[in-house]
């Protein structure tokens, strides 16, 4: 008897994988970092309203801090 690998239907996750192969993907190096629980929880839920992946989300924060650093 053969196994079912997929089921058929709607795969809600493949277009972000087809998107996330198209981009160039540039050297990561991974941050961790201590926080308190009542903020990473707000922050998790705020990205899911938002629809976006808190890694996007903390990337625009450095970026932004990086460049209002550059013009000090």
């Amino acid at each position: 008897m053969s196994k079912i690998l997929m089921k058929s239907g709607r795969h809600n996750k493949l277009p972000d994988a087809i998107e996330a192969v198209k981009k160039p993907a540039l050297p990561t190096k991974k941050l961790q970092m201590n926080i308190p629980e009542n903020i990473h929880k707000e922050f998790k839920l705020a990205c899911l309203r938002e629809d976006k992946e808190m890694t996007e989300v903390v990337l625009s924060l450095i970026t932004h801090w990086l460049e209002s650093e550059k013009n000090k």
